[in-house]
């Protein structure tokens, strides 16, 4: 969209997730001044054709452009991005007037059978074709062999819904298409419970109070490295334009920044990358570069891989009591080499700034946080982190505060901070 500050790359499942990319739209939104009438054609004009493609499908016999921008939100939000997953439960339900064990799927779009249940449930009926395409829980993506509508009646609640069928599977999934439907008795499914922070958990944060620190931590031991391509040519990017009513925020920004030594002031440089300021719901303004016009296309990205879902629910198997902490904007906590800085530089209507830590945006961010981040936990079981979350599993309150403490000794150790 020419004449906007910032660009919307398309939206891409097997990089980010629908959350994140409603946050960069609703931030592009802001600094643009698009206002409401037009956000329902931006938000198609910007999300690209596969995921309006999947739109079309979701809010068929509708029109995408017909809905709101908050219901495409909450749709896309529903299918791309679903509730975290419940502890699955066996329900008896009555499908064409057959009485069935089916199991509650948060996570599953879809309600589906194995082939082999199906035709011992309808040994002659014939499956109607469909172009639906499903994921399954590690990512692979299949067909389902057809779909048929069947008769479903759970407390005298009675639709007729679809039910897809799918060559393997574990069992009947009651997915979220039926639950938009059926209403269950969820005050008798057993949920995973937030317990209320007892008094030794206080106890426990109080002694590692450095770790809830305001202040962006730092990495000990441990730094950042880009690795460019050969023969790489410095890009230098003018500075562009920030609208008035941003400067002050902007400016209050850089100068805290550089209170906290993560950024410089420097007279000149061969790299320099511009800045797009995202607007916080707090109010304040995030600072990114655009990456994407200067280093970006010439890093040798580092191939490091992130956990996998399906492996990180393996290793907290059998964990009842959990723990949840997310890191103070983690990419920010790891300083880079001396080489890597001076790709960090960026340029504001304030001059030229040079980053001392990674930062949003650049392309191997992902994969060296998480190599580093996996380095710092290495060793502690019942532990897994996806970039700046983690998540910690135990099986009793005493093993928990344990496991918590040695989490909290080693966050202190390299020097980390904590939301």
């Amino acid at each position: 969209m020419a004449g906007y500050i910032g660009k919307i790359e398309n939206f891409n499942d097997g990089i980010e997730q629908w959350t994140s990319c409603t946050e960069r739209l609703e931030q592009y939104f802001a600094v643009n001044e698009i206002n409401n009438d037009k956000r329902v054609p931006a938000l198609l004009s910007l999300i690209g054709g596969k995921t309006c493609a999947l739109l079309r499908n979701l809010t068929t016999p509708d029109k995408p452009k017909d809905k709101s921008y908050e219901d495409i939100v909450k749709v896309l939000k529903e299918h791309l991005s679903p509730a975290p997953l419940l502890i699955p439960k066996q329900r008896n339900v009555k499908i064409d007037n057959k009485f069935v064990e089916i199991e509650v799927d948060t996570g599953s779009a879809l309600s589906i059978i194995p082939k082999k249940e199906f035709d011992q449930m309808f040994p002659n009926r014939k499956l109607d074709s469909t172009d639906v395409i499903l994921r399954t829980f590690s990512g692979e993506k299949f067909k389902p062999l057809g779909v048929t509508a069947v008769n479903v009646n759970y407390n005298d609640q009675i639709e007729i819904l679809s039910l897809y069928v799918v060559q393997k599977g574990g069992g009947i999934l009651f997915g979220r298409d039926w639950l938009r439907k059926i209403r269950l008795d969820w005050s008798k499914i057993n949920k995973v419970s937030v317990e209320n922070v007892n008094v030794k958990t206080k106890e426990l944060l109080d002694q590692h109070a450095s770790v809830f620190s305001d202040n962006i931590g730092c990495v000990k031991g441990i730094k950042g490295n880009l690795i460019m391509k050969d023969n790489v040519k410095p890009v230098f990017m003018k500075a562009r334009p920030i609208p008035y009513a941003l400067r002050p925020k902007v400016e209050q920004e850089l100068d805290r920044l550089e209170e906290e030594g993560i950024i410089s002031k420097v007279p000149t440089s061969e790299w320099a990358t511009p800045i797009v300021p995202v607007v916080k719901k707090s109010g304040g303004v995030r600072i990114c570069g655009d990456f994407k016009v200067t280093i970006n296309q010439q890093l040798q990205v580092d191939q490091y891989p992130l956990p996998r879902i399906d492996d990180i629910f393996a290793s907290l198997s059998g964990g009842e009591n959990f723990s949840k902490i997310d890191l103070r904007q983690a990419y920010l906590q790891l300083e880079m080499n001396e080489e890597s800085k001076k790709y960090l530089t960026i340029n504001t209507h304030r001059g030229l700034y040079q980053y001392s830590r990674m930062l949003f945006g650049v392309a191997s961010a992902p994969a060296i946080w998480q190599k580093t981040i996996d380095q710092i936990l290495q060793g502690l079981t019942g532990v897994q982190c996806i970039l700046d979350d983690m998540v910690i599993t135990v099986k009793n309150d005493r093993e928990h505060l344990v496991k918590l403490d040695k989490v909290m000794k080693r966050l202190e150790m390299y020097n980390l901070s904590v939301n």
